[in-house]
């Protein structure tokens, strides 16, 4: 018998070895090709989404002004438990892009590793309490002033002192979720800045971003939804928006590069 020799494979012009080798099937870029493409669609998702649940959302009264808000809300009543289901959803999608990220980003030794695995974790802890945020604020809240506007005399009185204790009990998981938030961004912050799988100037944006929420969900724990705690929060929601929408393009870009 006559053996046949194969020809060597073909390199394209330009290019290193270890560039034009194809990734193997257990190459950790092809594991990850889905989630991270799952990642990067629900970081713009979850973004697209709280925008147009924010706008349906009435926020024209204070938010610490219990007596104006709850007027404003029971004028929106119908729509008040769907906005935060949606709210739900879009921090839903924003986690779970977060859990994405930490994933591909943990794919390298050292300290790194253990950032990645830290803020995954806290991903998760800060999409729980945000489901139980909603849960108070979109269905326990919603029953709460319902029953305030319907009252009349004491009952009436009674009534809104439980719909203030609700809506406390709403601000008091508000400024754990901000913080929970916060940490998580720095974890996965820092551990893109050490790394070498992302930019690093993503990583300081996102370290940024966390202090901020840090400080923000401190604020509202002591002073409610004030004007105070959402002058801290506003340039971390900005910077964390940049974060995550060029981290879903970094995550899209890696997902190609392992097809």
């Amino acid at each position: 018998m006559t053996s046949q020799v194969q020809p060597p494979p073909q390199r394209s012009p330009g290019m290193s070895a270890a560039e034009n080798r194809a990734p193997a099937a257990g190459d950790p870029a092809v594991r990850d090709r889905a989630l991270l493409r799952i990642g990067a669609v629900t970081a713009v998702l979850g973004i697209v989404l709280e925008v147009v649940m924010e706008m349906l959302h009435p926020s024209k009264a204070d938010p610490n002004d219990s007596v104006a808000a709850f007027r404003e809300y029971a004028a929106h009543s119908n729509t008040w438990t769907a906005v935060h289901i949606g709210q739900f959803f879009a921090a839903l999608c924003v986690m779970i892009a977060l859990v994405a990220l930490a994933r591909s980003a943990g794919r390298q030794p050292g300290l790194p590793s253990a950032l990645a695995l830290l803020g995954g974790i806290t991903a998760v802890m800060v999409a729980t309490v945000f489901a139980v945020q909603m849960a108070v604020d979109g269905v326990a809240l919603k029953a709460a002033f319902d029953a305030w506007a319907g009252a009349s005399g004491v009952q009436k009185t009674v009534a809104f002192q439980i719909a203030d204790e609700v809506r406390w009990l709403e601000k008091g998981l508000g400024g754990f979720f901000q913080m929970l938030n916060g940490v998580t961004l720095i974890a996965l912050g820092l551990c893109l800045a050490l790394g070498r799988r992302y930019p690093r100037w993503l990583g300081l944006v996102g370290v940024v971003a966390g202090v901020g929420f840090l400080a923000g969900g401190v604020s509202t724990a002591h002073t409610g939804f004030s004007g105070q705690a959402g002058t801290i929060l506003l340039a971390p929601t900005v910077l964390a928006a940049v974060f995550l929408i060029s981290a879903a393009v970094a995550m899209w870009r890696r997902s190609s590069r392992a097809g």
